[in-house]
């Protein structure tokens, strides 16, 4: 973990009332949004990760299940206005460090866009964690039920290039990706595809094994 402070951001809650104000400021190791086109500088957040003390991660989960809005900033992200926003979900947890008597709380709050894969498969729309080939490409044969190979990876990574289907989305801690299709089109590509020979069917039947992926290989190191 040395000198991981440098690849965090922060995720920054202000609360005023007539009486009081709540101001937070946590260390943020991962972030996944998108920018919104209206207004400007605000985005949908889909995954935050945030580590701090037990009253300041309360007090997140408490803002994150009222809709309230908090402000991200870190590396590769200018500050900007982020809400999570219905159907959130958020996970609790410590982590342990040696030499410190209380352990640090963990907070991970996910979209119920990005929590739900079904979501993806109805709206042309996915959100994946990482850009690169492979996991794209399984996770869109996984989630839209299409058959397929491994090896058709960068293939279908030069597809959605060609058809502007996928766009880099924010992240701390991450390569997010948003893939813009639906089965019937992507199936129209795989056809085309096996026609043209730029794909090849397996030349002997049987089970195809993909490739497992963890969530190291997802992230990126945070030392």
């Amino acid at each position: 973990m040395k000198n991981a402070y440098l690849r965090f951001g922060w995720l920054i809650y202000v609360k005023s009332t007539e009486k009081t104000t709540t101001s937070i400021k946590l260390r943020l190791d991962r972030f996944i949004g998108e920018v919104l086109p209206d207004p400007p500088r605000q985005a949908k957040a889909h995954l935050i990760s945030v580590i701090g003390g037990d009253t300041q991660v309360a007090a997140i989960s408490a803002a994150i299940s009222l809709g309230d809005r908090f402000m991200v900033e870190g590396p590769g992200v200018q500050p900007i206005r982020v809400c999570l926003e219905g159907n959130a979900q958020c996970f609790k947890g410590s982590i342990q460090l040696p030499g410190c008597k209380k352990p640090l709380r963990h907070l991970i709050a996910l979209s119920g866009e990005f929590a739900s894969s079904s979501v993806s498969a109805v709206s042309g729309r996915t959100l994946l964690a990482s850009s690169e080939n492979g996991f794209i490409w399984a996770s869109i044969a996984h989630i839209h039920g299409i058959p397929g190979t491994p090896d058709w990876a960068d293939w279908f990574a030069g597809e959605l290039q060609t058809h502007r289907a996928i766009m880099p989305a924010l992240g701390i801690g991450c390569n997010p990706a948003i893939v813009k299709g639906e089965k019937e089109q992507f199936l129209d590509w795989l056809s085309w595809g096996v026609e043209s020979e730029a794909i090849n069917l397996p030349g002997e039947t049987g089970s195809i094994r993909w490739p497992g992926f963890n969530l190291a290989d997802l992230f990126l190191p945070a030392n």
